[in-house]
């Protein structure tokens, strides 16, 4: 790819920005303290409230959303503390081994690769065991499946069970309500459904959550301890309501996109979103490609698909991007080469973006298929 060709990101993130979310991150560099930074800090936190559907409290912490994820870990959970995490992907494997970091008795529940978690089970699971906590991915972005939330909040509510969930690549994408849900701590990013620069990461924390961490003895830090950070959004409200320097640029540019987002209407993004990956994946099918998920628990913000008999998922992620500056992802770990990845997210769940992904493919195939063609006549004619 030349460096002048566009780039068109159809990863599961980060996604394209719009052009006024990047004139915000280009804005001269201010103070990250006093009264003018310190309201739109407060206003975009607001605006993240709305769209988690949430009015508990809410922090935006610096990094990505593994720091917020270990935040909820650190800050909730003792040493030795009992963790159910009901998996099906890489993504859900990670929290299991950051829960490990945290030194948490962890019990995993494995479910097959491509399949959504099994709400039934883990219920199940939660009334026989006594665990202090249970963890696990939304939206599983190693296989596009999408996993199911509140029924699973439902019963660990019954049964005294903390819940922690990773909606870090299903945000703006998909139906999620934190509240009427019940989810404690809830962790996502701006890089990804909010179309946003990498670099901010928030977390949503319930009455219950802060009975867990204030019962908690102990710390293993203390920038991502949420008393913390709670503290200083207490005592230094009005001037510096956060421990550490805060990228003024990069939450600018987080408080565009959530403005044009909620202006355009949550629901209205979350439909464009689901249209998008429908468009994708029939124009797929009819292209010859299978996907991995099926339709009814398929994700709506990531796809995720098989290679075409003809054509190699290298060759193809490789021909995309440096001949058309398109950019797709590949499987990850078990399911390298095996799977191809498409994020519908940003400027992606554009028509023609998806119609341009499309063309493309369809183009790339058909010279591919011609020169095997014409490579077999030429041998039949020897």
């Amino acid at each position: 790819m030349s460096q002048s060709q566009e780039r068109h990101l159809f990863i599961p993130g980060p996604a394209t920005a719009e052009p006024e979310v990047l004139e915000a991150l280009a804005e001269p560099i201010r103070p990250h303290y006093g009264p003018d930074f310190v309201a739109l800090y407060n206003d975009c936190r607001a605006r993240f409230k709305q769209v988690l559907r949430t009015d508990n409290d809410l922090f935006l912490i610096v990094g990505p959303g593994t720091a917020a994820l270990d935040a909820a870990f650190v800050s909730a959970l003792p040493d030795g503390s009992r963790a159910l995490v009901p998996a099906n992907g890489l993504f859900g494997a990670r929290v299991a081994d950051m829960l490990r970091a945290n030194r948490c008795d962890v019990e995993e529940m494995q479910f097959d690769l491509g399949q959504p978690i099994d709400s039934d089970q883990v219920a199940e699971r939660l009334r026989e065991g006594k665990f202090d906590v249970v963890a696990w991915v939304h939206h599983e972005t190693s296989t596009g499946v999408l996993n199911p939330v509140e029924p699973i909040c439902r019963v660990a509510r019954e049964t005294g069970t903390l819940t922690i969930i990773d909606t870090i690549s299903s945000l703006a994408g998909t139906e999620l309500a934190v509240d009427d849900w019940g989810i404690d701590l809830c962790v996502s990013v701006a890089n990804k459904g909010l179309a946003a620069p990498p670099g901010l990461a928030a977390i949503s924390v319930s009455e219950r959550a802060w009975e867990a961490i204030d019962r908690n003895p102990q710390t293993r830090g203390w920038y991502l301890d949420l008393r913390t950070w709670r503290r200083y959004d207490g005592d230094w409200a009005d001037w510096h309501p956060y421990p550490t320097t805060v990228p003024t640029g990069i939450l600018a540019a987080v408080d565009t996109s959530l403005r044009m987002i909620l202006a355009e209407g949550l629901d209205r993004r979350i439909v464009r979103t689901r249209d998008a990956a429908s468009r994708v994946r029939e124009g797929l099918r009819q292209l010859g490609f299978g996907m991995f998920v099926d339709d009814d628990f398929a994700s709506p913000i990531t796809t995720a698909v098989h290679p075409h008999p003809d054509f190699p998922v290298g060759e193809m992620i490789v021909a995309l991007r440096e001949q058309h500056g398109i950019y797709i992802s590949g499987g990850l770990g078990d399911l390298a080469g095996e799977i191809f990845r498409i994020g519908h997210m940003g400027r992606a769940i554009e028509k023609e973006e998806t119609d341009l992904l499309l063309e493309t493919i369809a183009g790339l195939l058909a010279r591919r298929q011609a020169q095997k063609e014409s490579a077999g006549v030429e041998g039949a004619s020897v």
